[in-house]
């Protein structure tokens, strides 16, 4: 089953590069700005469904990529609550 996950990055541009990386493996992401209960500063994030959240970990470590956190995204009532995961 697809879980749906949101990745904290420093910059819109490790974000993008990211996303690149992961969509030459089959994965597909939308980067957007990280969502207000993340932001501690200005910061991206790669939002993404996946059944596998320590596959888009390998694939990013593989290439080098540093992110902040890795987020598991649960909708409630209309209400986004957020559980670190990585």
């Amino acid at each position: 089953m697809k879980k749906e996950y949101v990745l904290a990055f420093s910059s819109f541009y490790k974000a993008a590069y990211a996303q690149e990386k992961l969509a030459e493996q089959g994965i597909r992401a939308a980067v957007r700005k990280l969502p207000p209960e993340l932001m501690r500063s200005c910061g991206y994030a790669l939002y993404l469904l996946s059944s596998s959240i320590q596959s888009v970990v390998a694939v990013l470590s593989e290439n080098e990529i540093d992110f902040r956190g890795a987020y598991e995204i649960t909708n409630i009532d209309g209400s986004s609550t957020y559980k670190r995961v990585v």
